[in-house]
């Protein structure tokens, strides 16, 4: 006499066992993986690894594969905020240049930020269809 496949009840504990790793694997990854976000004005007596989000004002000196690494300052993206030393380490990108937004990786150690990321946002995104045309 053949069973049917419905009336096995082990398949049923081994998916719901399946099931529940898969989703506490999720709330972990979701929960344990996340930097905290922060802008200038935020950053005062942070001293944990934070992503940064800025605007680069100049003069931007040095060299990222020096010893004294790429120096350059940052402000909010928008508004008026404290004035950000930043010294970075490691491959620039591109588009980076005096006046882009950035996010950085890193932490402040001696009233300035030393970066391990850079990335640059792209202009064209954050503009709105009319200024972006001229």
């Amino acid at each position: 006499m053949a069973r049917s496949r419905s009336s096995s009840p082990a398949r049923l504990v081994v998916a719901l066992a399946v099931a529940g790793v898969l989703a506490i694997f999720l709330v972990y990854t979701a929960i344990s993986g996340t930097t905290p976000a922060l802008q200038p004005s935020n950053l005062k007596g942070r001293t944990d690894t934070v992503s940064l989000t800025g605007k680069v004002i100049g003069p931007v000196k040095g060299d990222s594969h020096q010893a004294g690494g790429l120096q350059f300052k940052l402000h909010n993206i928008n508004g008026v905020s404290p004035i950000i030393p930043i010294v970075y380490h490691g491959s620039v990108p591109d588009l980076f240049k005096v006046g882009r937004d950035v996010n950085l990786t890193g932490q402040l150690v001696g009233g300035s930020f030393r970066a391990t990321a850079l990335t640059t946002k792209c202009p064209s995104k954050y503009t709105s269809s009319s200024s972006a045309a001229t």
